[in-house]
């Protein structure tokens, strides 16, 4: 991230108010934009934190309009403190210019290690050599002048272009080399990303295994209990029906022995007692097999009431089971998700800022915040972004993502309730509401201005998708 402070007259002002949390190392410059009366001035940027104190502070000189953020000590993002910036300018008439001071925040944040501390007094070393250098160069420039050593100085200035090219190769390699390192981790996040998909599935697929392991044992023993209570009944039966033959075999025996023995005038009368007894016999085993009966069929009723209510407990706890572990995979499938996607915006928003500082054409996206904006009024909110293209010619914008707490939402512009307005493409002060697609030559502006405009409400994160190249298309609209 970039600080961006404009200067005019001496009144500085911070044109993009980032969030720093302390700790943080990703700041990537701060960059400045005087206006016409600084021309001329060697300019030196003063930083401090809290209370001003000239021991603590921090001199550098603003080389190009930048402060490049090697060159800052890291203890100025150390801790939450206020950071405040300045600048002051001399020039070679003995004149000074100073402006207002600024202020940037820096939030609390988790504490780290201070690495690579500079301190103040190796930066005045530093900004002294420097002075004393520039000093050494405009003297030897005299005497070469003088001397008219002309040989000297075109030898000397093919060494700085020699050495600057050799820096540009560097620079370039490393900028290679970090874009191939991107590549790899968005690689290694697909990786991460499909493992953790299939450790899912195969936690799934074992927790249903085991839970209709559960329910076939239950239902084994529940069918075995089943067979052995009909056994048990079915023996406890023929048993009942044995004794009842036995006992009417008996008697029906000591009838027939006592009707022989009284003779044929007794026949009748025991023949009568007999049928009179066997019926008796009759109607009490008829009465004992409709208890026995009766008796199974509550006892197979029970143990049907009691199986379904067993089956139906184990069916109700399996689905719960179920129904937890795919709340917790999808819980955790949209973690990693939401943790890939984060990764890959940072990787994309970092690569983007790059390829826009060196030049090179590309895809890219910004973050930004929603204003609210209620009418529509044509009022500039106070909520500005700025994209620098000063090394490209046209710019086209693609589809804006909102992020709202229910998901994302992609907007094709112009639409009914949100737009970016460009500020400053043209002279005259009518803003240009973006159109998704539409090419704008941006080839005078070294930083395009925009906002963000939400009828819905303000404070919204937004991803802001554009295309920055220099080569004509004849397929984009003009």
């Amino acid at each position: 991230m970039n600080i961006n402070i404009e200067i005019k007259g001496q009144q500085a002002h911070i044109v993009n108010q980032q969030s720093l949390i302390s700790g943080t190392s990703n700041l990537e410059e701060i960059k400045f934009d005087f206006s016409s009366e600084w021309n001329g001035y060697t300019k030196t940027a003063v930083i401090y934190v809290d209370d001003y104190s000239i021991s603590d502070s921090v001199k550098m000189l603003v080389e190009k309009d930048v402060v490049s953020a090697e060159k800052l000590p890291d203890w100025l993002f150390r801790e939450e403190c206020e950071l405040y910036i300045g600048v002051f300018g001399d020039n070679s008439e003995g004149r000074r210019i100073t402006s207002t001071i600024v202020c940037q925040k820096v939030k609390k944040g988790v504490p780290v290690d201070v690495v690579n501390e500079i301190t103040p007094d190796i930066y005045n070393q530093i900004i002294k050599i420097m002075c004393d250098a520039k000093a050494l160069v405009k003297e030897a420039d005299e005497k070469i002048e003088v001397n008219k050593g002309y040989l000297e100085q075109a030898e000397q200035k093919a060494n700085d272009a020699a050495d600057y090219a050799d820096r540009a190769g560097n620079y370039l390699e490393e900028v290679v080399g970090q874009k191939t390192d991107v590549e790899k981790l968005i690689a290694n996040i697909d990786v991460k990303v499909e493992e953790s998909t299939t450790n899912i599935a195969n936690i799934t697929e074992a927790k249903m295994n085991d839970i209709s392991s559960l329910t076939e044992a239950k239902s084994n023993d529940i069918e075995t209990l089943t067979t052995a209570k009909m056994e048990d009944i079915a023996n406890v039966t023929n048993a009942k029906l044995g004794d009842i033959n036995n006992t009417a075999r008996a008697q029906i025996e000591a009838i027939n022995s006592s009707a022989v023995a009284a003779g044929e005038s007794q026949t009748k009368g025991i023949n009568t007692v007999a049928s009179s007894q066997i019926n008796k016999i009759t109607d009490v085993t008829n009465q004992q097999l409709e208890n026995i009966n009766t008796a199974a069929t509550n006892q197979i009723g029970t143990i049907e009431g009691k199986t379904y209510t067993q089956i139906k407990n184990i069916n109700d706890t399996a689905t719960s089971q179920i129904s937890a572990i795919n709340n917790t995979a999808l819980s955790q499938i949209s973690a990693i998700n939401k943790t890939a996607q984060s990764q890959i915006k940072n990787m994309t928003i970092k690569y983007s800022d790059m390829c826009r500082t060196l030049g090179i054409e590309h895809e890219g996206i910004m973050l930004a915040k929603t204003s609210y904006n209620g009418n529509e009024s044509g009022s500039i909110p106070p909520d500005i972004y700025s994209i620098d293209v000063s090394k490209f010619k046209y710019i086209e914008f693609g589809k804006l993502v909102v992020n709202h707490l229910s998901g994302d939402y992609e907007y094709t512009l112009p639409a009914n309730t949100i737009s970016i307005y460009l500020t400053n493409l043209k002279d005259n002060s009518a803003l240009e509401d973006v159109t998704t697609g539409k090419r704008y030559d941006v080839s005078l502006l070294n930083d395009l201005q925009f906002y963000v405009s939400y009828i819905g409400s303000g404070g919204y994160e937004t991803t802001v998708n554009y295309k920055l190249y220099n080569k004509s298309e004849e397929t984009t609209e003009e």
